[in-house]
């Protein structure tokens, strides 16, 4: 279990944010602490945290998920005096404002050490504490055994990214041995100029000459050859590691509960996956010019003390220098490049949202205000690269001026030594050949921190999403569903309350079961419960009168589900690819499903009917067609569980007729669960009508059970 040394408490355990983020910084303070590791944006999710703030209900489930033993509870000073240990307060401020601070210790000195995300670190006496604290309500946090620490995370880190390399070390060694080979071999020609000049041409012998011609032309072509054969393993080995990261970041993505992307923008998502090109592109540069670079400033600083120990020690000198300058802007750096990341997957995720809304964006006449908006948020994402390039720019002239310095220094030592007769005009030249290559790769071992960092912002962006808990797809295999149980259930969104309560609603093969209500009571997230998209709070879902819905293998479960959301997903295609949706099957069995089903005079008023091109998100059919499609997509499944949630909403008068009709047929062979705020098309198919308001079921029963009482369905049969 992790340690607290309250010894270690500084101003960066608080944060100044706005005044919306009070709570997620408080529990961030404390998970920092206690040495531990997250982000602000993870905190803010798992509280259920608007722009109004959050409640303490929705930091103690982000605490408990976090791997706290949280607890809510009333106190008075002398507990807190007595507990001694960091909680969180909440307080009442000005205009009854909801505010949150950490209380990290008390001592007789000092009073209470008060962290505040609007002030920061700051000491209260109890006096001062009484006023503040009027609700007398705290979050207790102590990290139990799921509690990850910032060393182990780093660890986890380590092992997913070396797992997703280890296939490559083969031709990382290639490349970086035929490294070794192109750093000798690019010393040739310094050494050849020294031969050269201080001996082959003042013997004027042309074998001698021809010799050292041929032989400096058989190592360059080597290292032409090699240099070539090397960027073949290196171009390899991008190509494969891409594929492997970007598959096993997607499928991980893939994996994450559906809760996960209801408050992510597809521009982010997308940013991140591009995330591994630049992870990939260091992995690269450290395979490739970092080895040189090494191998060249190592070679090349053995060669110049053997010229002199004064050059050596000269060269020596330079490298503290150059990361004298990298390292002193490292901090800057990294948080420029992380700030270019966040604006690109603004930029990117406002730029889809706006083209996937081109309609209304149209119908009001909004052009103007969407091409401002894009213009401030691309604008500031290209300020941001700005930002990062002007600090690239200061360190290149830094790191050049120094170059320059050396390089005179070094010329200037040289040819006061070729005035003395101490060296050669031929050692001059191969000492300058050298050091010419050994001070820039000196500066680009200094500045190899740039991409690194870059790399580190990526690779902890992607790591964030891939260490989120995936779905549990554990449990029983179940191979029918013959009736569904839902008992006592309760659900609520993290930090807010109850949506829903004391749901009791038995659903069985062989009969339609409705549930009716207002939009917005929590009808459609029922049906998302049961899709296992969101888990419950209290109660139980019951399967077969026998087996927990969450005990339930979930790929089981779901191959017996078929679902017609209420938003239809339609993706780009044919009509038959909507369908199957990657499913093989025989072009017999497909004619046959459809005719079977009667959607044959759907399907040819369509232009090329099962071949027909949607569009991207179906922009070539109308609502009405979409539902059609989405219905012939639940059906093919064979499902044992049917949920239609709005299934009709969009259809016309005929198309509906033939979906009850069709559902009539249907329920023979499964379990229907139809949600509705339409109800004229109840009366005569469902067989039993549950009323969801005020939180709960009201009433249910058959359609003359329910006119008989005052109720939502009665009211509405009143008026029609």
């Amino acid at each position: 279990m992790p340690t607290l040394d309250l010894k270690q408490i500084t101003k960066t355990h608080i944060l100044q944010l706005d005044q919306s983020d009070c709570g997620p910084s408080c529990l961030l303070s404390i998970i920092k602490l206690y040495n531990g590791n997250s982000s602000l944006e993870k905190i803010r999710e798992l509280s259920g945290t608007t722009k109004q703030g959050t409640t303490m209900l929705g930091l103690f489930q982000a605490a408990n998920k976090l791997g706290f033993n949280a607890e809510g509870c009333e106190a008075d000073i002398n507990s807190l005096i007595e507990h001694n240990k960091p909680v969180i307060l909440h307080l009442l401020i000005e205009n009854q404002l909801e505010h949150y601070v950490v209380c990290y210790w008390y001592s007789k000195k000092d009073g209470f050490l008060i962290g505040d995300s609007a002030v920061g670190i700051y000491n209260l006496s109890i006096e001062q504490l009484e006023n503040f604290w009027i609700s007398k309500t705290c979050l207790t946090l102590e990290p139990n055994d799921t509690f990850i620490t910032q060393k182990k995370q780093q660890s986890d880190q380590k092992k997913w990214f070396l797992n997703l390399l280890k296939e490559d070390y083969k031709l990382i060694w290639i490349s970086v041995l035929l490294g070794v080979f192109v750093a000798g071999l690019g010393l040739a020609m310094a050494l050849f100029s020294q031969k050269l000049v201080d001996d082959i041409l003042p013997s004027n012998n042309i074998k001698k000459l021809i010799s050292g011609i041929i032989l400096l032309a058989i190592l360059l072509s080597a290292r032409v050859g090699i240099s070539t054969l090397r960027q073949y393993f290196l171009l390899k080995q991008s190509k494969d590691f891409n594929n492997r990261i970007n598959n096993s970041f997607f499928k991980e993505l893939l994996q994450l509960p559906k809760s996960f992307f209801d408050n992510r923008k597809t521009g982010e998502l997308v940013s991140r996956l591009n995330d591994t090109q630049r992870i990939q592109n260091v992995i690269k540069l450290l395979t490739s010019t970092l080895i040189i670079d090494i191998l060249v400033s190592v070679i090349s600083t053995v060669f110049l003390f053997l010229y002199s120990w004064k050059l050596g020690l000269i060269c020596i000198l330079s490298i503290p220098v150059y990361f004298f300058i990298i390292y002193r802007n490292n901090k800057k750096i990294l948080g420029s490049q992380k700030k270019v990341m966040q604006s690109s997957a603004t930029s990117e995720s406002n730029f889809i949202n706006t083209i996937q809304g081109i309609s209304t964006v149209k119908t009001d006449n909004k052009q103007s205000i969407f091409n401002q908006l894009n213009r401030q948020i691309f604008t500031h994402y290209q300020d941001q690269i700005f930002n990062l390039g002007k600090i690239n720019i200061s360190l290149s002239w830094q790191s050049g001026l120094a170059n320059v310095i050396f390089i005179i220094g070094i010329l200037i030592y040289t040819s006061i030594q070729v005035f003395n007769n101490e060296i050669k005009i031929g050692e001059l030249m191969a000492i300058l050949g050298i050091s010419g290559s050994l001070l820039p790769s000196i500066a680009n071992l200094a500045l190899i921190s740039i991409p690194i960092n870059e790399a580190k912002v990526a690779f902890n962006r992607m790591y964030e999403f891939s260490s989120i808990e995936k779905e549990n797809e554990d449990g029983l295999e179940i191979f029918e569903i013959e009736s569904i149980s839902i008992q006592n259930l309760s659900f609520r969104f993290a930090g807010r309350s109850e949506l829903f309560h004391s749901i009791d609603i038995e659903i069985s093969k062989r009969k339609l079961t409705a549930i009716v209500g207002e939009s917005g009571n929590g009808k459609s997230t029922l049906g998302q419960i049961l899709q296992r998209f969101y888990d419950y709070e209290n109660g139980n879902i019951i399967v077969n009168n026998q087996y927990n819905l969450r005990e339930i293998k979930l790929e089981s479960y779901r191959n017996l589900l078929g679902v017609i959301p209420q938003e239809i997903t339609i993706f780009n295609g044919t009509v038959i690819d909507n369908i199957l949706l990657g499913t093989e099957n025989t072009p017999e069995n497909i004619l046959n499903f459809i005719h079977e089903y009667g959607f044959e005079f759907y399907i040819n008023q369509l232009p090329q009917g099962l071949m027909t091109i949607v569009g991207e998100e179906g922009i070539n059919l109308s609502g009405g067609q979409k539902q059609i499609i989405a219905l012939a997509r639940a059906l093919y499944k064979k499902p044992q569980f049917l949920i239609m949630d709005e299934a009709t909403s969009a259809m016309d008068r005929n198309t509906e007729n033939f979906t009850m009709q069709l559902l009539q047929k249907v329920k023979s062979d499964c379990a229907v669960l139809f949600i509705s705020h339409r109800l004229n098309k109840l009366k005569n198919i469902a067989d039993t009508i549950y009323i969801l308001e005020n939180k709960t079921i009201s009433k249910f029963g058959n359609h003359e059970e329910l006119v008989k009482s005052n109720n939502f369905y009665s009211e509405y049969w009143k008026e029609y």
